[in-house]
């Protein structure tokens, strides 16, 4: 890659995973011009924004878009390359712009969300010089191009197989949605489990959001308060965490088939994995990890797994976990 080229990375700040890929960016270019996907806002303004209430987000992407492009025209013929994940809040109209004033520059756009939460991807997609999902549904639908997700390339150290105890039985870190909060009641509060001892954080972006949610979801009425969190877990504590877990939960989106870096990250590393994501299946053979039934809250029997490996068969599919590194040679070749 040009070390004399310019990038532009717009992304999410989704946890620390928009430093790590700055951090790589910066070892393949002269310069990485890093923003968010969508504007600095409020609670109530994100709401609005993702679920486009009167239009909202169509305005705001808009008018982010503009303030973007003002910042790079200047920059213009240095930048080879823009690199968008999602774009909850950037408009085809940024692209558009970009390759009028100056058509050498190559657009890639990648979705690490389902298209049903990110419905303006696809407009970029049909724009942008390649488009890539780490959903496999998705890709199907829209013809994209299936890209799985990534774990960092620091992530090597694998826990002891000799261990012999855990400090929790099961383990579980993640940011609030669907129907997380009665899969880990049910799941861990049966007879079975409800003795054992679990690290459960749910993480929440402000208190007026687990208002809106403790009204509404029963089963976070009924957690034990400990569960919610509002503070973001550091990666260090997560790993304290997981490598002290005989189970790693993971509850995926209920639309969504893409496995998601803690996923990845929990893989690279060897750990026991507990989903709800059959999806999964694909990447790892079907006795290595348990999948969760999220109807019944039961495991899926060997013949299950089987069965659903043999419907989604497709040899064309890159089924190798990515560093993090690995992954943006993918993505950039």
């Amino acid at each position: 890659m040009n070390k004399n080229s310019h990038v532009v990375l717009i992304c999410p700040d989704f946890f620390d995973y928009k430093a790590l890929i700055e951090n790589q960016l910066e070892k393949r270019f002269a310069k990485v011009h890093s923003f968010s996907d969508r504007p600095l806002c409020s609670s109530i303004e994100k709401a609005l924004i993702k679920y486009n209430v009167a239009n909202y987000n169509d305005y705001i992407s808009r008018r982010y878009s503009q303030q973007l492009l003002d910042q790079l025209t200047s920059l213009i013929h240095d930048i080879t390359t823009i690199f968008i994940i999602k774009g909850t809040s950037i408009s085809p109209f940024f692209i558009q712009s970009i390759k009028s004033l100056n058509p050498n520059i190559r657009v890639i756009v990648y979705c690490w969300d389902s298209i049903a939460n990110s419905k303006g991807f696809v407009k970029l997609a049909e724009l942008a010089d390649k488009a890539m999902s780490f959903d496999f549904a998705d890709c199907q639908q829209y013809r994209l191009d299936y890209v799985p997700l990534f774990y960092s390339d620091d992530n090597t150290q694998a826990p002891s197989c000799e261990k012999s105890s855990y400090t929790y039985q099961f383990s579980f870190i993640g940011s609030h949605h669907g129907d997380r909060a009665k899969l880990l009641y049910n799941l861990l509060k049966n007879e079975k489990n409800a003795l054992t001892t679990s690290f459960i954080k749910i993480y929440f972006q402000s208190k007026i959001q687990f208002i809106v949610f403790y009204l509404l979801d029963p089963y976070i009425r009924k957690c034990p308060k400990e569960w919610f969190t509002f503070d973001i877990i550091t990666r260090d504590k997560m790993s304290d965490v997981f490598s002290n877990s005989c189970f790693i939960i993971d509850i995926h989106h209920k639309g969504q088939s893409g496995l998601t870096m803690r996923t990845w990250e929990t893989l690279s590393l060897n750990y026991n994995l507990l989903t709800t994501n059959p999806y999964i299946l694909l990447h790892q053979p079907i006795t290595a990890v348990d999948i969760l039934d999220r109807t019944h809250c039961n495991l899926w029997s060997t013949n299950k797994k089987s069965a659903f490996v043999k419907q989604l068969s497709n040899g064309n599919i890159s089924t190798v976990p990515l560093t993090l590194s690995l992954w943006l040679d993918e993505l950039f070749k």
